[in-house]
């Protein structure tokens, strides 16, 4: 039996535990995270977050929300329909400084985690084509001026900003490709590997995984190579829309033959500024503590560390994410 001062002093220490330390454990979440379309790898982000949340306090879930990407992502978040959002960095460097799709400064978004950093600019261009005008650099288009069929990705997402932005920092246009006799369509990624796959372009501009499965479609319906992007346009390029410099090695692939130098697009984790500090701390310690659920994804993931997570400089991170981030001595 327990007599009547045992009880007191148990309730006493149980009173002055949940006083002195309300924050052990997790709570239980239920959030909604706006990515891309159904099915992509940002889906399986979704799902990693989810099975992340639910390691850490079971009974928690991530619902993946469709979305047209990280430009809607970003208004989303801030008119808190979904509380977290997918993003790659360029599109937050762009709505900060209130570019275009953007009419003014976008602020109040914070960065909980990057999720990759290793979707490289890449520059393909039929072997044939790149023999016969002796095109092995971006700037030799410039020198050239061959008659070009390109193809950049579809208007209004950051790739396809990206192409015209690198272009431009060449000082070509899209103007200036035509003058040479050349064309650029706007197309989307799956029409843009069909169309170069049948021979009915002879250069293709993307921000995709190096060995992605359509790259090694278009390869095994026709020769082709990578252009090497010069240090210039990959300065350019990270000082206008925080890209990382990136080298995609010669063994990336079994038809290249020497390194590749471009920039590479990524993506992170973003919340509402208004989002309390408690819960950016314990999503992000969650991942910071479970972060082979994120690698398990996919295997494109497997470069997912807790390092990665913490090392973005171009966007501000929440101040719960910091918190946690200390903990661990990565910032």
């Amino acid at each position: 039996m327990i007599n009547n001062k045992t009880l007191r002093n148990k309730i006493i220490t149980i009173f002055l535990a949940v006083i002195i330390f309300p924050n052990i454990g997790f709570s239980k979440m239920n959030l909604t995270v706006c990515g891309a379309s159904p099915g992509g790898l940002w889906s399986l982000l979704g799902a990693g977050l989810d099975a992340t949340l639910k390691k850490a306090s079971p009974g928690s879930t991530v619902t993946y929300q469709t979305s047209s990407g990280g430009y809607a992502n970003i208004k989303q978040v801030k008119q808190k329909k979904c509380e977290l959002g997918i993003i790659h960095v360029g599109e937050g460097v762009i709505a900060t400084k209130g570019m275009a799709p953007f009419t003014s400064p976008q602020k109040g978004f914070r960065v909980l985690s990057v999720l990759y950093d290793w979707a490289p600019m890449q520059w393909l261009v039929t072997k044939e084509f790149s023999d016969k005008y002796g095109l092995h650099s971006l700037s030799d288009l410039k020198k050239q001026k061959p008659p070009v069929r390109l193809l950049l990705n579809r208007r209004g997402i950051l790739p396809s900003q990206l192409g015209e932005a690198a272009l431009k920092s060449l000082g070509i246009s899209i103007k200036d490709i035509e003058s040479w006799g050349g064309k650029v369509e706007f197309q989307a990624s799956k029409n843009a590997a069909k169309i170069m796959s049948d021979r009915r372009a002879d250069m293709l501009s993307n921000s995709i995984f190096v060995n992605h499965r359509s790259i090694r479609a278009i390869a095994k319906a026709v020769p082709i190579t990578l252009l090497d992007v010069p240090k210039s346009v990959i300065n350019d390029i990270a000082h206008q829309y925080g890209q990382k410099p990136w080298t995609i090695k010669a063994d990336a692939y079994p038809w290249l033959d020497n390194d590749i130098h471009t920039f590479s697009s990524r993506a992170v984790l973003i919340a509402d500024q208004g989002m309390s500090n408690e819960t950016a701390y314990q999503i992000t310690k969650a991942m910071l503590n479970h972060s082979d659920k994120m690698r398990g994804v996919h295997k494109a993931m497997k470069g997912f560390t807790t390092k990665l997570m913490a090392s973005m400089t171009e966007l501000p991170y929440h101040n719960g994410s910091i918190k946690a981030y200390k903990e661990k001595g990565l910032q």
